[in-house]
């Protein structure tokens, strides 16, 4: 007999828990949504929830931040939303979205059943998940911009998005506010000085991702949490690459 979804436990992992990699995805996913989310990994797009399991059996989900697609695959989504094939996140979950400020989700779903075999759900969920492409990590990084709206002084409005929030990267636990070991370094960093001179931000960035933790990257400019999130990055750039050095050399053909 196949594995069915009635033979699927429930993975529960409250809060703002990161991947380190990803291997840590089975830690977190149920194995009919797992295939979908290593393919949603590997095109760098930043999925935030998903559910296949015996307690909720009669609809097969993953969730993935729309704010965090580049504009190629937000045109997918867009496009396949209209069309019914997927759906905007109506609120599934929700508790788990930090009160919004990470932005709205889609939702990648199908209909399933106690007695559905996992490999039927898997196969569905990826071919829903293989409709995007492969993108530059938008999450895990620090661009200047939000860097400078995050400023106790700032005075424009307040309008990028960034996961983790700074809170969190500083070791906010929302689950454990009574520790306010994180508040020193928050506060140090928003109380910083904005740079008035443009060749000072690269400084600005490396004091604050030495304050995080967190990887300087001079070939842009930007701060990674790790170096899995830069080798993410640079794979990207590797094969934007690779496709402009074939491109060029079909047309000198």
């Amino acid at each position: 007999m196949p594995k069915c979804v009635r033979d699927v436990k429930k993975i529960f992992v409250a809060g703002n828990a990161q991947l380190n990699n990803k291997n840590d995805l089975v830690n977190f996913v149920e194995e009919p949504c797992l295939a979908a989310c290593e393919d949603l990994y590997d095109k760098n797009i930043l999925t935030y929830w998903s559910s296949s399991n015996k307690d909720s059996p009669d609809f097969s989900f993953i969730l993935v931040r729309y704010d965090f697609l580049d504009a190629t695959n937000q045109s997918i989504a867009n496009r396949l939303i209209e069309q019914g094939v997927l759906k905007k996140d109506c609120a599934r979950e929700s508790w788990n979205s930090q009160g919004g400020i990470y932005g709205s989700g889609v939702c990648l779903g199908v209909d399933t059943n106690l007695d559905m075999p996992v490999t039927e759900v898997s196969d569905k969920l990826l071919a829903l998940a293989s409709k995007f492409v492969i993108q530059d990590i938008k999450h895990n990084i620090y661009m200047p911009q939000y860097l400078m709206e995050q400023n106790f002084f700032y005075r424009g409005q307040k309008n990028t998005r960034c996961f983790p929030d700074l809170k969190i990267a500083t070791g906010y636990d929302e689950l454990h506010q009574s520790d306010d070991s994180w508040r020193k370094t928050y506060d140090k960093i928003r109380l910083m000085s904005w740079p008035t001179n443009p060749k000072e931000v690269s400084d600005y960035m490396k004091k604050v991702a030495d304050m995080l933790g967190w990887i300087y990257n001079s070939a842009d400019g930007l701060i990674y949490k790790d170096d899995e999130t830069l080798r993410r990055h640079r794979q990207y750039i590797d094969i934007q690459n690779n496709k402009m050095r074939i491109l060029q050399s079909t047309r000198n053909m």
